[in-house]
């Protein structure tokens, strides 16, 4: 009788490495743009919030559930890393929002669209841990998956808002490449999730 042969499959904390590889390289980018002008390196406080931009696209791609990942990846083991990145982005975007705090006051499009897209990713991961994960089991079933699922969804207008968010800086808006690669990467995934949810109608 002939064995059953167990699927191997790649290991969940690819997922890391991608996110790691976008950082770097948006990182890499504005640390350039500021080289150019003539600003010293060590940016940090903007890379707390790159790091969690990136994570956000990763995850957001991921979530389209492609046919490459399906076939490659055991989705229950990435979707486990997916929660735990998602709370860790988190705690980045508030860290970033804290040494940030009140400095963009000015800046009334930056200001406005920073704490939208905070508030935004705030709602999504609550409804996402609440309602998306197993961790609570049973306790969270007041509002229907369907209805969560869409309000986790807020994580596009995060997403958008975020890029929107960079764009009121004046002086990182006219980075190039910087602006140019955020922009493409930002706006193809959006594009690619709208077409990815029609799909699924």
């Amino acid at each position: 009788m002939a064995e059953v042969v167990k699927k191997q499959y790649k290991s969940k904390y690819h997922i890391l490495i991608w996110i790691a590889g976008l950082s770097l390289l948006l990182m890499g980018l504005i640390e350039y743009g500021y080289f150019v002008i003539g600003r010293a390196f060590g940016v940090w406080k903007i890379h707390l919030g790159l790091i969690p931009y990136a994570a956000w696209l990763v995850l957001t791609y991921i979530a389209t559930k492609p046919k490459w990942f399906m076939d490659r990846y055991n989705p229950v083991e990435m979707f486990d890393v997916h929660r735990i990145v998602g709370v860790v982005s988190v705690v980045l975007v508030c860290a970033h929002w804290y040494v940030y705090f009140l400095k963009a006051y000015n800046l009334t499009f930056a200001f406005w669209t920073g704490y939208i897209s905070t508030a935004a990713m705030l709602i999504a991961l609550v409804f996402g841990v609440l309602q998306l994960s197993s961790w609570l089991g049973d306790r969270a079933k007041s509002v229907s998956r369907k209805k969560a699922l869409w309000i986790h969804r807020l994580n596009l207008v995060a997403i958008v808002a975020a890029n929107l968010h960079v764009h009121g800086f004046g002086r990182i808006s006219k980075m190039v490449p910087f602006m140019t690669v955020l922009d493409v990467l930002t706006y193809g995934l959006v594009m690619y999730y709208i077409y990815w949810m029609l799909k699924q109608k």
